[in-house]
């Protein structure tokens, strides 16, 4: 490898004279050349020419890199300099970039070289340091375009000081200091300072340079193909509303092609016409003469608005079929019979794949694009289409971004629109490429902030469409729509809070279902779901202090039941339950199940298991399959006790939990507890691991926290400290990441006992009182003051 960037340099040859390492990188890049030829170059003063050239030829052949017969020379190695130049040419700018080490033939000594010679080194190296230079502005606009706005400063800042290039010629110091101002980069008031002593004005702030240069044509690029492969004769017409795209598709073919584009113009007759036919003398029939004489590619924007003489002349054109491309835009259907369509849709997620967050606050609409690409606020861009709209347009466009599944006819009642009023909204939001055929919004998340700034006209909407969707959709929008609430509305929202909570619990986020229940109007049945969801929260007290005021029903006594058993009061568990079943189903279900749990406390595992089957029965007449399976689940503890096989009462119980992960995973940390009693470790231990896995695989992290502190503790007892250690690690992570606080708590507390660290046994005991969890925190307390104790 010959090396000429930054110096030069024959790699593993150890060879330095400097006169002939320059032969070898003229003839690497100029490719082969006369003998005398080069001769004279290298050698003008010499008293024999030919004969220096031949001692270097002899010494370059000897390292096997120059070849020459009687009348020329050449070369066969690589050269990093011809590498540089094969990269920069064939648009590999990030691999062309690395490659530059500095200035071409670097020291090389003024004496070694001819005028002649030492002028083609200077050309040489200032050509490849300006296209390294302008590599570097490629890669900074593309950043730029991108939105990164400091990489692309760097890489104008690189660009700026290349070693070897000339000074910035003046055309070129605007695109440079805008790079580096929408970067914010130091040296742009340098480079600004520069150019006002060449006489050139840069002025501007950074907004309004990244503005700029976060403009461009993005996406369409099937578009694009579509029209450069228009026919000779064709006619094609692009179709889109407004802020589709049309006019910067049409400059981006302008820009590739040089057809020319025609703007619609108003006004005089043949306005839209004039730059093609220039003079405008003669009448229509002259002029139609002279534009089928004419072999200008026409691409013609916004047809709607053109004035109707150039319109005219237009479509007589059209029907001489010159051979000529013509592209025309519209918002409509084509004025003329067409060879081709082209219709815009917002643009996709792949197409703005390059600018991450673009199509979530978009949705894709080319005008919220541009101004999302300009850093411009896309609310104002979205105010500005819909103000081209009818109120109608728009009453029904902001309906549907409320609602998070479109639904037209509901937006229809709640906006009291007749059919045909609707319909005409449709159209005209269809046509602006707002909404699609579902009435799906582009750009939700842009329109959600326009309305959030009219918070009147959000109340109004929101109100209308939640009076008229079901409660649990409803309730997002009764939110919005506070400040308007009617007493006649409290029924309604009452049961959207309800179905709103009973979901949050049903999909495991018992919590703050209890917390969003706060701001609920107040009544009995909240209050009870309120609690409810408190003790699927594992917080007992909470639950409790919900229903101080609560009547004792017996579906409240059920309730509090298991509230009191879970609080270890067993006597008032007992006599709250027992009271409750005189109560429907679901109370008695609830009853029975606690005094199952009684019994089972107490080792009465028969009278348990009877009253578990019971509560299970009642579950399945409610249609409760959870709660049944759950009750379940708890008989085969209590069969289990009785001395029943264990793997029999559970292999019926996972047969019937099946179709439930969750179920199944508690099922099998239930058998791992019932093996342990049994002395079976290794069948346990297994129990534990097959919870895991199953709770793993369905993203229960609370049942995979559990399993993992119970193989934990497992494998602690038997002294196999590392496997422990390792289990422990794995519940704590993840019952962070569920946000499981007890499991979380008995983890550390059982790690900390494992390694004997009292600063992590202090941190568990500080988990469960933040938790609420005070008798877990007294009894860690206590097992950690044995531990002291037992240490000396």
């Amino acid at each position: 490898m010959l090396y000429t960037l930054g110096g030069l340099r024959l790699e593993g040859s150890g060879f330095s004279r400097e006169k002939p390492l320059l032969l070898l990188a003229y003839l690497a890049l100029e490719g082969p050349r006369p003998r005398r030829f080069l001769a004279e170059l290298f050698w003008p003063e010499a008293a024999d020419p030919m004969n220096s050239l031949a001692v270097a030829l002899a010494k370059l052949r000897k390292l096997g890199v120059a070849y020459n017969d009687e009348s020329r020379a050449w070369v066969d190695l690589d050269c990093d300099a011809l590498a540089l130049q094969d990269a920069l040419r064939a648009g590999r700018w990030e691999e062309g970039v690395r490659l530059y080490g500095g200035p071409f033939a670097e020291g090389l000594a003024a004496t070694e070289v001819g005028s002649e010679l030492e002028e083609w080194v200077y050309e040489v190296r200032e050509r490849l340091a300006r296209e390294v230079r302008q590599a570097h502005l490629v890669l900074a606009e593309k950043a730029a375009h991108q939105g990164r706005f400091a990489e692309a400063a760097a890489l104008a800042e690189r660009a700026y000081q290349v070693a070897g290039a000339p000074p910035l010629e003046p055309e070129e110091l605007p695109q440079v200091y805008r790079l580096l101002l929408a970067g914010e980069h130091p040296l742009a008031e340098a480079l600004g300072r520069e150019a006002r002593e060449l006489g050139i004005a840069l002025g501007g702030s950074s907004q309004a340079a990244r503005g700029r240069l976060r403009q461009g044509l993005v996406g369409r690029e099937q578009e694009i193909a579509a029209l450069l492969a228009t026919q000779e004769g064709a006619w094609v017409w692009v179709r889109g509303g407004a802020g589709m795209g049309k006019t910067a598709l049409l400059h981006e073919v302008a820009g590739r092609t040089g057809w020319l584009y025609l703007p619609a113009r108003s006004g005089l007759p043949y306005a839209t016409l004039e730059p093609l036919l220039e003079n405008l003398q003669g009448g229509e029939e002259a002029l139609l003469r002279r534009a089928v004489q004419l072999r200008e590619h026409l691409l013609l924007d916004d047809w709607e608005q053109m004035d109707p003489e150039s319109q005219r002349i237009l479509l007589r054109l059209r029907s001489l079929r010159p051979p000529i491309r013509v592209v025309a835009s519209g918002r409509g259907e084509p004025p003329f019979a067409v060879d081709g369509l082209v219709e815009l849709e917002p643009l996709s997620r792949e197409e703005l794949a390059g600018y991450p967050g673009a199509f979530e606050a978009t949705g894709g609409v080319p005008a919220l694009v541009g101004a999302w690409l300009r850093g411009e606020p896309i609310q104002t861009a979205l105010e500005a289409r819909l103000l081209g709209l009818s109120e109608p347009a728009r009453q029904v466009y902001m309906g549907l971004a409320l609602l998070e599944t479109p639904d037209l006819l509901l937006v229809r009642q709640a906006v009291g629109l007749n059919a045909t009023e609707m319909a005409q909204a449709v159209d005209l939001l269809l046509s602006a490429g707002l909404i699609n055929l579902n009435g799906a919004v582009f750009g939700r998340e842009a329109a959600l902030s326009y309305i959030a700034e009219r918070p009147t006209l959000e109340a109004r909407l929101s109100l209308g469409l939640a009076r008229l969707l079901k409660p649990q959709q409803a309730l997002p929008l009764y939110r919005r729509a506070r400040a308007l609430l009617e007493d006649t509305d409290l029924p309604h929202l009452q049961q959207a809070y309800r179905a709103w909570a009973t979901e949050l619990i049903r999909r495991g986020f018992p919590k703050r279902a209890a917390e969003e229940l706060t701001e609920a109007p107040n009544h009995p049945e909240i209050t009870l779901l309120r609690a409810r969801a408190f003790e699927r929260a594992g917080l007992y007290k909470e639950a409790l202090e919900a229903m101080r005021f609560l009547p004792d029903t017996p579906e409240h006594l059920a309730l509090k039941a298991t509230l009191f058993h879970r609080l270890g009061r067993a006597d008032e568990a007992q006599e709250a339950a027992e009271k409750a079943l005189s109560g429907g189903i679901e109370a008695r279900a609830e009853a029975q199940n606690t005094l199952g749990l009684i019994a089972l406390a107490k080792g009465s595992f028969a009278e348990a298991a009877a009253a578990f089957r019971r509560a299970a029965a009642l579950w399945l007449g409610l249609g409760d399959e959870n709660r049944r399976l759950d009750a379940l689940n708890n008989a085969a503890i209590a069969r289990a006790r009785t001395g029943e096989d264990v793997a029999q009462v559970f292999q019926e119980l996972l047969q019937a939990a099946q179709d439930n992960p969750s179920l199944r995973a508690q099922a099998l940390i239930n058998l791992g507890k019932e093996l342990e009693r049994q002395q079976k470790l290794e069948a346990a231990l297994q129990s534990y691991q097959e919870a895991e896995q199953l709770a793993l695989a369905t993203g229960n992290l609370k049942k995979a926290a559990l399993a993992q502190n119970n193989a934990g503790a497992l494998l602690h007892v038997q002294n196999r400290t590392s496997e422990a250690r390792a289990y422990y690690h794995k519940a704590i992570e993840a019952a962070r990441e569920a946000g499981e606080a007890y499991v979380l708590a008995l983890a550390l507390s059982n790690l900390a006992e494992l390694m004997g660290d009292l600063e992590v046994w202090q941190e568990a005991i500080a988990v469960s009182e933040n938790a609420g969890y005070f008798d877990l925190a007294q009894q860690q307390r206590a097992q950690m003051q044995a531990f002291m104790e037992r240490s000396g």
